[in-house]
């Protein structure tokens, strides 16, 4: 029997209302101006994925996360996390998720990290032995089993976002959102908390996560598969490799010259293959800069059509584009070309 995925939606939609004062919602009650927060998305998570949501401010990350937790209803469309419909059937929902921020102003800054732990496990109605034991475990593993005395407040920024996570694993949920759960810590605490998600909640709990961050780096390390987010809309999905390939980012290639013949950059551009040339000037004069759709098809074309150009080769590297790459020409505003592509 084959399991149902651990988040899908389809063309999941949030609409707000557009308030431009008391004065206009008294006197034009009809007017229905809205800003389209998210538009239309369509996302499978399977069970046990660890997915990314990468998109600028105001994208609609946190927006489309609110909905998969059932702390927005959606204007249209619809979706099923944990097998539940987020609407219909909220409440079990609820039950099979988690919502980490990096927020830490929900905790008791008096209290011990234990005595907030056992609060919010009664709140949550996790029975009393079972809290223990569980809270127990999970200072452990955080690394706060030597701090759980401490008050809150002592606590550093790490520290606290540890907590979060300890606190979101109270339920034993099975899906987790995080929300940029290493935003202003430091890169040491960072990467414990990379290291929390990706070996502790994915690699020994089996739990699945859904990351929405800032950080390419986060992103590239931990996620499995990310979604590229813009004014609402899913613009990419897939690993970082089927991003390559889906969008026209390509293969980067930097030829050295001892000096461009005139013709070679027109040439180039008319092959097969050759998605952009760029011949920067100033104190490079030799530097040739292309995005090939394809290295292994490719290559060998654009060095014989240099050799019949009669240009010497000095030297000639490729690489594939960066996450940042992709990041930065997918969804900056307007879109950027990639490094050393000509817009």
């Amino acid at each position: 029997m084959t399991m149902s995925p651990a988040i899908h939606t389809t063309a999941l939609t949030k609409r707000f209302r557009r308030l431009d004062g008391i004065r206009d919602v008294v006197a034009y009650p009809w007017r229905r101006a809205d800003v389209l927060a998210v538009d239309a998305v369509a996302l499978t998570v399977q069970r046990g994925e660890l997915f990314g949501l990468l998109g600028p401010n105001g994208a609609g990350k946190t927006t489309l996360i609110r909905m998969l937790s059932t702390a927005l209803l959606p204007t249209s469309g619809g979706a099923r996390v944990a097998g539940h419909d987020v609407v219909a059937d909220a409440r079990a929902v609820r039950r099979s998720i988690a919502l980490v921020g990096c927020d830490d102003r929900s905790f008791f800054p008096r209290l011990t990290g234990r005595a907030n732990l056992e609060f919010f496990a009664a709140l949550g109605q996790v029975p009393a032995a079972r809290a223990r034991r569980r809270i127990g475990e999970l200072l452990e593993r955080t690394g706060l089993g030597e701090s759980a005395e401490r008050p809150f407040h002592t606590y550093s920024s790490g520290m606290r976002q540890k907590l979060a996570f300890a606190r979101g694993l109270l339920s034993d949920p099975e899906v987790l959102f995080l929300d940029e759960p290493s935003r202003s810590l430091d890169p040491i605490s960072a990467r414990e908390v990379r290291s929390l998600i990706s070996e502790y909640l994915v690699g020994e709990l089996g739990r699945t996560v859904v990351l929405a961050t800032h950080s390419l780096t986060e992103a590239e390390e931990l996620c499995d598969r990310m979604a590229l987010i813009r004014d609402g809309r899913v613009v990419g999905a897939g690993t970082v490799a089927e991003l390559r390939r889906s969008l026209p980012h390509g293969v980067r290639c930097e030829l050295r010259l001892a000096a461009v013949p005139v013709a070679l950059a027109s040439a180039l551009r008319g092959l097969p293959g050759v998605l952009d040339v760029d011949a920067p000037d100033g104190d490079e004069p030799g530097l040739l800069r292309l995005t090939l759709g394809d290295e292994d098809a490719v290559l060998d074309t654009v060095l014989r059509a240099v050799i019949d150009q009669d240009g010497r080769i000095r030297s000639c590297t490729t690489r594939e584009a960066s996450l940042e790459e992709i990041y930065v020409a997918t969804l900056a505003d307007p879109p950027a070309p990639l490094a050393g592509v000509a817009a």
